[in-house]
């Protein structure tokens, strides 16, 4: 009997073999049940890592209609500023205001060391643009929920020696970098491009010590804009890069609606799940545009580069705080790869916040 069935739809489901109680529609479900039913992909193949990348890059930019517009869902999300701000209203994304990029100042930035401090006077990423951070309803919930939107909040919630602070299964958080201007080819909004994308879900519940314990829990990737300047050399700089077998990504966009949007002329930089592995001491993930200041040289094209400091999972391992006085003490970002040791590792006194920088906004 002839299928009826799309090609990109058959392609897709040889791609994606179902289970028992897998949707077909892994584009549309929930953040909770699409971990649930693909999450073993995120910790399987370096193949079946690079679609489950692809997968979250296509949930993430599902075409949403608002204001007579039309955005990616991502964009609807609560930022930063919608979250940490302590006067800030209850989030509803009915009332989000989306004529241009909520552009934020890089936090890691700020909270690097010295030794990174220079790299920061002429960053290679062009001036007029910047970062923006949004989280999905399973992240906003839980922060809100636990309050750690504010530093009162934290230091509160930690005092409590039994409180660990763990997102639940499906949390997702974004970061997007937009260049002012108009790049052909790039999605555009208000005036700004995209050239970067990082989106990390919750795959799994944290381990005892996120510090030092090598356990998934969370999956990391990173998308650029297919024509970032030097992007390919950067690229060779990367432990694990994009591996989806060829056409591999030209056929889960169009099933997932986004054939024909600009979505399709991103890359994928690769994915991390672990400060090391058998294989590798250290693993390098990371973004031209988002982590041009922890390349060597800095403040160089990165087509010069020759080494880069940018772990996605040693970088959000040490997001930690220390409560103090009815604050929290954050620890200082370090650009560590690799395992966290010595001067890298946060002392005794400092908790985990389970990954999330983005929690050391709180004011």
């Amino acid at each position: 009997m002839k299928s009826i069935l799309p090609r990109s739809l058959l392609f897709l489901l040889l791609l994606v073999p179902l289970c028992h109680g897998q949707a077909a529609n892994w584009w549309s479900i929930s953040d909770a049940d699409f971990v649930t039913q693909y999450g073993q992909l995120a910790t399987g193949t370096q193949p079946q890592q690079s679609q489950f990348a692809w997968m979250l890059f296509a949930r993430a930019n599902q075409p949403v209609k608002f204001n007579q517009q039309t955005f990616s869902q991502w964009e609807l999300w609560a930022s930063d500023p919608d979250t940490f701000s302590p006067s800030a209203p209850v989030f509803n994304p009915a009332n989000k205001i989306r004529t241009r990029p909520h552009l934020q100042p890089s936090r890691l930035s700020a909270l690097a060391g010295p030794a990174h401090q220079l790299s920061l006077v002429n960053p290679f990423p062009p001036s007029g643009g910047g970062e923006e951070v949004t989280r999905n309803a399973l992240s906003y919930g839980y922060i809100m929920g636990k309050a750690l939107n504010t530093q009162v909040g934290i230091a509160t919630y930690l005092g409590t020696a039994s409180n660990k602070i763990d997102f639940p299964l499906g949390s997702v958080e974004t970061k997007a970098f937009w260049v002012r201007g108009a790049i052909p080819g790039a999605y555009q909004v208000g005036g700004f491009s995209l050239t970067g994308l990082h989106l990390m879900v919750k795959i799994a519940s944290r381990p005892t010590n996120p510090f030092t314990d090598n356990t998934p829990s969370w999956f990391w990737t990173t998308f650029e804009f297919k024509n970032d300047t030097g992007l390919a050399a950067a690229q060779k700089l990367i432990t694990y890069g994009d591996v989806l077998p060829a056409g591999g990504a030209a056929k889960l966009l169009p099933a997932a609606g986004l054939g024909t949007t600009p979505f399709a002329n991103y890359v994928s930089n690769g994915q991390q799940i672990q400060f090391y592995d058998a294989k590798n001491k250290t693993i390098v993930l990371g973004n031209t545009q988002i982590e041009w200041f922890l390349a060597n040289p800095a403040n160089h094209n990165p087509a010069t580069w020759k080494s880069w400091s940018s772990s996605c999972h040693s970088c959000h391992g040490q997001a930690a705080g220390q409560p103090s006085g009815g604050g929290v003490n954050f620890f200082n970002f370090t650009g560590p790869v690799g395992p966290l040791t010595g001067a890298n590792l946060p002392p005794a006194g400092y908790q985990s916040l389970d990954f999330v920088w983005a929690l050391a906004n709180a004011q």
